[in-house]
């Protein structure tokens, strides 16, 4: 490569390997995905161009699509491996486990091994003679940065987990611990959103690993390479949401829900419908709150969106049915002749302007996962409640990452359903000064540190490869 070609270091084009491309088909055309990772790395790859790496969803996707300034490289899978590879190991067995064992994960051999040769397919993908930083994400992708690693990819190499990372003995029950230990450990840098999930992560390398020594944040290994750790809380777009949910679609939405619910006080939940989101102890709460308060049955509407998720998997079907069942019940017991439920459910997902909407019309938003690796919809409530000069309240979980930064939430321990109705009241009960206290630190926490903010920390720890410039 001659010295005239070399970008600088810092223009450097970002590949990034996720386990969706972050595109999907519209009737004639192609367009951006929702999802908090596409939003998430997008200025990145706008702003640096380059690749992104993932499956194509079992559609024909174009490597290049009008509007996108980086490239699409497609992975295909079979259904078998889908099943085996996304249902199976990712779904069954890492997502259980990563998150606590909310649910009792599956060890399956089978599915282990075609986790193995997914993440196989997404190296072959790469052109290791590009330079270039390859910024690997989630736990889709586990083995791939040993994979990049071991085939010699011309330039430095991230990984950042999106969910949390369990301590050393719930991760000790993994059969395969070694090999996905090992295989993060191929990047330069293993990036999490908490303290907490890097220092679990830490204790497990040095309980579990043999060869390897843990120095403070950093980890050494056999052959005299080291590699950094990081704690880097994802965010999201403060102003460009701030200054959506200010549109006149927004406010169209608004007046639509305020003439709905009035004159009730509106709460409200926005979830994948995933076990780890805590839904049913959120509607038992939300019983014993009614039962405790007899008033209220008349003058608070909870609203679920409840965004459908892995409806392949048992599991969810399950979880759909009971969350149903419970929605069915406390409707039954508290609805007064002639007035409405005090709880609408919607399983399906909303529009981005109805959602802001519902943001601002929300009395109390309750983010109250039994475990979450961040949790977005804490930041974007505050931020548009913030935004429009609104008072409302977040009851938030004491496990989510979030909680480290929105101190001035309500924090709750959603296993505890008592406490977690006491804590909604609390939220129904609180002055408006202090709700508006209370976003405004929340909101200014939020602004200082946006995505951008996370991008810059994450492409810092990660720098750009020195390359070797020749003649």
């Amino acid at each position: 490569m001659s010295s005239s070609a070399m970008p600088p270091e810092d223009e450097l084009p970002v590949i990034a390997f996720a386990n969706r491309l972050p595109v999907r088909r519209t009737r004639n055309s192609w367009r951006l995905s929702d999802g908090g990772l596409v939003s998430a790395l997008q200025p990145a790859m706008r702003s640096r161009g380059g690749i992104w790496v993932g499956w194509d969803g079992g559609t024909q996707t174009p490597r290049e699509v009008p509007g996108l300034d980086f490239e699409l490289r497609p992975v295909s899978l079979s259904r078998r491996e889908v099943d085996a590879y996304y249902h199976g190991f990712a779904n069954r067995t890492l997502w259980p486990l990563l998150h606590g064992l909310v649910e009792q994960p599956t060890f399956d051999r089978f599915s282990w091994d075609v986790y193995r040769r997914v993440n196989e397919h997404f190296a072959d993908v790469d052109d290791p003679s590009q330079p270039g930083l390859r910024w690997v994400h989630d736990y889709h992708l586990l083995l791939l940065p040993g994979l990049l690693r071991r085939r010699e990819a011309l330039g430095r190499i991230g990984f950042f987990l999106h969910v949390p990372f369990p301590p050393p003995e719930v991760f000790a029950r993994l059969p395969w611990r070694a090999s996905v230990l090992e295989g993060m450990l191929g990047a330069d840098v293993v990036s999490f959103h908490t303290q907490r999930y890097r220092g679990n992560f830490l204790r497990t390398c040095a309980q579990l690993l043999d060869d390897v020594r843990v120095d403070g944040t950093i980890v050494r290994l056999h052959d005299g390479r080291v590699v950094r750790t990081a704690a880097h809380p994802i965010s999201i777009d403060a102003a460009d949401l701030a200054n959506r949910a200010r549109t006149a679609n927004v406010e169209r939405a608004l007046d639509g829900l305020r003439t709905q619910f009035a004159p009730r006080r509106l709460l409200l939940g926005v979830d994948r419908l995933d076990y780890t989101k805590g839904i049913p102890e959120r509607l038992r709460a939300i019983e014993l709150l009614l039962e405790m308060r007899p008033e209220l049955r008349r003058w608070i509407t909870f609203v679920q969106v409840a965004v459908p998720s892995r409806g392949e998997i048992r599991e969810y079907r399950d979880l759909r049915a009971h969350v149903e069942q419970l929605v069915g019940r406390i409707n039954g017991r508290f609805t007064e002749p002639g007035l409405d439920v005090p709880v609408h459910y919607l399983y399906r997902g909303v529009t981005a302007d109805r959602l802001l909407a519902y943001y601002r019309a929300a009395d109390v938003c309750l983010v109250t996962p039994l475990q979450d690796g961040m949790n977005l919809v804490a930041k974007e409530y505050v931020t548009v409640q913030d935004a429009t000069a609104g008072a409302g309240a977040l009851v938030l979980s004491e496990f989510t990452g979030a909680i480290e930064e929105l101190r001035q939430a309500l924090p709750c321990n959603p296993f505890d359903i008592e406490g977690l109705a006491g804590t909604i009241s609390l939220a129904l009960e609180l002055d408006e000064e202090d709700r508006r206290r209370r976003l405004a630190k929340m909101a200014a926490t939020i602004r200082a540190h946006d995505v951008y903010a996370w991008l810059d920390e994450e492409l810092a720890a990660t720098p750009a490869p020195k390359l070797v410039r020749t003649a």
